[in-house]
């Protein structure tokens, strides 16, 4: 075999095997009882690709030959990093089934021990043992901090913010470019009006006029109705006609440098189109879209404003925003863009002779926002979308505060605003980035003391950071600071923890991780690691018993696809049991699960053969075996014995048999699901379909 890995180091190869846990543990074992034998340099120097060959002894008297190419790990100097890239790995075994053998594996931690950690140690009887302080290996550091690199470059280049981008500057700079060619006139705030108000009248008309009451202030269609800007689906969705006004005048004014009129009629736009959509069915989403698009396009136009407008334009232009961001219809009804259209004003923020603007906006805002004017609310109910304006506008002042350079500022709004989940976050990440791990660790711990540990790990993604990084929530964030720490004992924490709380398959990981780390760090060998799980065991099936008492059975997919799945299943804790042959967890545990999976029931069967034919039985069709097998279970009304419901004549039915004969067999061996086949076929003896079903095993 040959493989090329992708971005893997040595020091972290293990990587490499996370699809085959097993693979790597095998190759370990090959590496310590000093299978590998002959591993030298065979080219390459200094800064070029190194390539190593080794052999290693297979079972019997096989042996291997193994070729690893290495490229030099560089700082950012061009010195020597100290963790090569393994950019090929080939070795002249049969082995097909996974990208990398076991010999492979071997040979890459004989590698690391020579190149990352020094020379393995001896145990005195010619075997090679990890020693004690070998390198951790580490799952989520790298992501986490590439990821956070990339997020810098996407903000200002200095900095981690929430909102503002350099994005927002280029597409500035795109409208400043196009402008000398693409501006006429600005068209007059009258007629602007006219020119949204005609179209979307007609389609009212059309379509049966104004959901909202327009008496109330703070119901939906209160103001202008709708604008739209320039938007991807237009020529195809099914408001065209009536936006076509609407998208002229957006282009309007974005092209226009008569920055504070362009602004009044961007202000009204956005006003109408917040009103129209919420006026107007919209199961597509379209308008909800095409109110994000023209608030993206007004915070960019603003950068504009900022760097070219004299001050009394640009205050003038500045107004007319925040003014619109404080109508009805947005604030109440679309509270995220309220505070992106106030956000426009961190545009002021990076030209020191109006840094004063955005500070006043939006401290302005927070103030008139906070939770101290909840009370002069029209209604109670409003309260939800005033929490959400909120929960952006901090985001938003901590972009400002950055931007500025407000060091204290900054410190001040983490003081002031502890249990904020988005700004605890971005606190961290500056620590995590700054490689202050033992501080970022403390401050994930401590944000989680204070907030319950389910909400605060919901809230860590609502900023945008990381997203898709933390599984775990904050826990993930204390994981990437211990790898960061080399601290294996929070590691085994956290994995023993992800391990008993677990309900998702990806969390399978976590057992072979925490194996491969107690081998590393504490020698831990096979007996040793088998106490270990049974500890573990005991607390997943605590934990399972916790969760059915306190939690439903199917809840809802959490991963934003559709469809339910137990909350009461715990893959790790299945991987446990299977792999440390626990019979007696496995047969406590399949109470709870309503079609448990074959390497289960294979392992409830050596120790409860009996249960585990029982849960077989149970899933063939009623009248497929006699009650003196199944004997009775709960039907309808009452207790029936599965011989008295005789069995359906249809042919899913009878594959529904062969089906749990394939299992049986798989379990108990071929003899035994033949000899059951015989059985089934002998009570229907007319049914010549039923034979062919079970023709395999006749």
């Amino acid at each position: 075999m040959s493989t090329s890995p992708s971005h893997a180091t040595l020091r972290n190869f293990e990587t490499l095997f996370d699809s085959a846990p097993r693979i790597l543990n095998r190759a370990m074992d090959y590496w310590a009882s000093g299978r590998v034998t002959g591993c030298e340099l065979a080219v390459g120097s200094g800064p070029q690709p190194a390539l190593y060959r080794a052999t290693v002894r297979g079972s019997g008297d096989a042996a291997y030959t193994v070729v690893i190419q290495l490229a030099p790990a560089q700082d950012g100097e061009g010195r020597d990093g100290g963790d090569p890239t393994i950019e090929t790995a080939s070795c002249d075994c049969p082995y097909t089934a996974t990208p990398y053998c076991k010999h492979i594996g071997a040979v890459l931690c004989e590698l690391r021990e020579r190149i990352c950690g020094g020379m393995p140690d001896d145990d005195g009887r010619g075997h090679r043992t990890p020693r004690k302080t070998a390198t951790i290996p580490h799952y989520v550091l790298e992501p986490v901090m590439n990821r956070i690199e990339q997020e810098v470059q996407e903000s200002d280049g200095r900095h981690v913010l929430f909102f503002w981008s350099v994005n927002c500057v280029d597409y500035a700079e795109h409208l400043r470019l196009l402008a000398p060619q693409s501006e006429a006139p600005l068209i007059p705030a009258p007629e602007a009006g006219r020119m949204i108000l005609g179209p979307m009248e007609e389609y009212r008309r059309l379509h049966g006029g104004d959901d909202g009451d327009p008496d109330d202030p703070g119901a939906p269609g209160h103001g202008l109705p709708g604008a739209m800007p320039f938007n991807p689906l237009h020529g195809s969705n099914p408001f065209d006609q009536a936006l076509s006004g609407l998208d002229a005048v957006v282009r309007n004014a974005l092209h226009s440098t008569d920055y504070a009129n362009a602004c009044l009629n961007l202000a009204v736009a956005i006003q109408a189109l917040a009103a129209f959509t919420n006026a107007t069915r919209d199961d597509l989403h379209i308008l909800s879209n095409a109110n994000d698009v023209l608030v993206s396009q007004i915070r960019c136009y603003m950068e504009n404003v900022a760097s070219d407008a004299d001050s009394p334009t640009a205050s003038m232009a500045l107004d007319r925003i925040v003014e619109a961001a404080y109508s009805p219809d947005i604030q109440f009804y679309d509270p995220m863009n309220a505070a992106m259209l106030l956000g426009s004003a961190l545009a002021f923020a990076r030209h020191d002779d109006k840094t004063m603007w955005a500070y006043d906006v939006i401290d302005t805002a927070l103030e008139r926002f906070s939770p101290a004017h909840d009370g002069e609310l029209p209604l109670a109910t409003l309260s939800v979308s005033r929490h959400i304006l909120r929960h952006y506008l901090l985001m938003v002042a901590y972009d400002l505060r950055t931007l500025a350079d407000d060091r204290e500022g900054r410190e001040a709004l983490f003081r002031d605003y502890p249990s904020f989940a988005p700004l605890a976050l971005v606190h961290v990440i500056e620590l995590i980035r700054a490689g202050r791990f033992r501080q970022a660790m403390q401050a994930a711990r401590s944000f989680l003391t204070a907030a319950s540990s389910l909400d605060g790990s919901n809230e860590i993604g609502q900023g945008g950071l990381l997203d898709g990084l933390l599984p775990h929530g904050w826990h993930t964030i204390m994981e990437c600071c211990a790898e960061g720490m080399d601290d294996a004992d929070a590691l085994a924490s956290l994995y023993r923890r992800y391990i008993v709380h677990a309900n998702d398959q990806a969390d399978v990981a976590y057992v072979d991780r925490l194996r491969r780390l107690l081998r590393i760090t504490a020698n831990a060998d096979d007996e040793e690691w088998h106490a270990q799980a049974l500890m573990l065991a005991r607390d997943c099936a605590r934990n399972i018993a916790w969760r059915i008492k306190h939690q439903p059975e199917m809840v809802e997919n959490d991963d934003g696809s559709d469809g339910r799945h137990s909350s009461w299943r715990n893959p790790a804790y299945e991987r446990l049991i299977v792999d440390e042959r626990l019979s007696d967890d496995a047969l406590t545990y399949c109470t709870t699960v309503d079609y448990p999976p074959l390497p289960l029931l294979k392992t409830m069967a050596i120790a409860h053969p009996d249960r585990a034919r029982d849960v077989i039985y149970a899933a063939m069709p009623p009248g497929a075996l006699p009650s003196d097998l199944t004997g009775t279970f709960v039907h309808g009304s009452g207790s029936v014995s599965r011989d008295d419901l005789g069995l359906d004549a249809r042919r899913p039915v009878y594959r529904q048999i062969a089906k749990q004969l394939k299992r049986l067999a798989t379990v108990f061996g071929e003899d035994e699901a033949r000899e059951l086949a015989h059985i089934v076929v002998a009570r229907y003896p007319n049914r010549r379909a039923l034979a062919e079903e079970l023709g395999f095993m006749l």
